[in-house]
């Protein structure tokens, strides 16, 4: 089995290069995103930490964790920023790693790690291969405007806040661009798996 873990900056088609993955080679994907997600519903281990350290400014009227009021929170200020990444993070990486033991059982041919904090998710330790996403920042700007209709104020704090091209580079074995015909772009996944 293959363990790929697939980064790269907001809006950069890490989607798009997953769908492909999971359609024409079968492969399992894990979202670091959705599994935070799930962590931050009552009752979970996320939910208590951000609620002891943030407060119930956060919440929504219905008591659940608001994300744009935590969002709002969080990305002008690198500390908080930090500070909600550790209430997240290690309990995601550890349900990650039950799920690609599990997959290894199953025989699946490829799993894919889906994350845009490659350092904090600790891909270098569970992925064979690390694939960085990459699109011009106009033209992942464009596309949060036009597919999550976000700010430009929103993008810039997102921006920010996420690692340079520089470093992702660093992280990543292999880099697939996606400014390019969606051909393109299939024809660089078939070439670096059958690498």
């Amino acid at each position: 089995m293959k363990v790929i873990g697939i980064t790269g900056g907001v809006g950069s088609g890490k989607s798009t290069v997953t769908d492909i993955l999971k359609e024409q080679y079968k492969a399992y994907l894990i979202n670091t995103d959705q599994i935070a997600h799930t962590l931050m519903q009552k009752g979970e281990i996320s939910y208590q930490l951000i609620i002891e350290y943030f407060g119930p400014r956060v919440l929504d009227e219905y008591g659940n964790i608001s994300r744009s009021l935590l969002g709002a929170l969080v990305y002008q200020a690198p500390d908080k920023l930090r500070k909600l990444n550790s209430f997240t993070h290690p309990y995601v990486m550890e349900q990650v790693r039950e799920i690609i033991n599990q997959k290894r059982e199953e025989n699946v041919p490829i799993v894919c790690v889906e994350t845009a904090l490659p350092k904090e998710a600790g891909l270098k330790e569970i992925c064979d291969e690390i694939w960085y996403i990459y699109a011009p920042e106009e033209l992942r700007r464009e596309r949060l405007i036009k597919s999550r209709n976000y700010s430009d104020d929103k993008i810039s704090g997102i921006f920010m806040n996420q690692i340079k091209h520089e470093e992702y580079k660093q992280i990543s074995t292999h880099m697939i661009q996606t400014d390019c015909s969606m051909e393109h772009v299939r024809e660089q996944i078939n070439f670096l798996l059958e690498k």
